[in-house]
């Protein structure tokens, strides 16, 4: 059984600075990094910016670049996407394996999003994408099986 916990935290991060060796770190990078640390695995679903990874996400990645509890972290990527995007999702997998993550798929999961600003309920309302949503999460528990 998986049991799945959203992280809410990405607006409360700092800006990372590689040259600020503050000590103690950041109250949100510490719970950042305690949840990171407490899970099995991550299941990461993160959307394309200007053929990108969105700064704020690359912020998130950047502070645990250095943490212990990252490397060898087990993760499932997501393709949610109205437009099947593709340029974030190849920089993301290339950053999260220099990060040392184990990617437990060589492609991301798709799940077709209806478009722009949808939300859960929206995705949920069509069988083909609860269809996708559960190919991914049963991959992701034979994985951790």
């Amino acid at each position: 059984m998986l049991e799945l916990r959203l992280y809410g935290g990405l607006g409360e991060l700092p800006l990372f600075n590689p040259d600020d060796e503050r000590d103690p770190l950041p109250a949100p990078v510490l719970a950042l990094r305690e949840a990171v640390g407490r899970a099995d695995a991550l299941l990461v679903a993160c959307p394309e910016y200007a053929h990108g990874v969105p700064g704020a996400f690359k912020n998130l990645l950047d502070w645990l670049v250095g943490s212990l509890e990252f490397p060898g972290k087990p993760v499932l990527l997501l393709n949610a996407s109205a437009r099947g995007s593709h340029h974030a999702q190849e920089a993301l997998a290339e950053i999260l394996r220099t990060m040392s993550a184990e990617l437990l798929s060589t492609q991301p999961f798709p799940v077709a999003l209806p478009g722009a600003g949808c939300t859960a309920e929206q995705v949920l309302a069509s069988a083909e994408r609860r269809a996708e949503l559960r190919a991914a999460l049963d991959h992701l528990a034979a994985e951790l099986a």
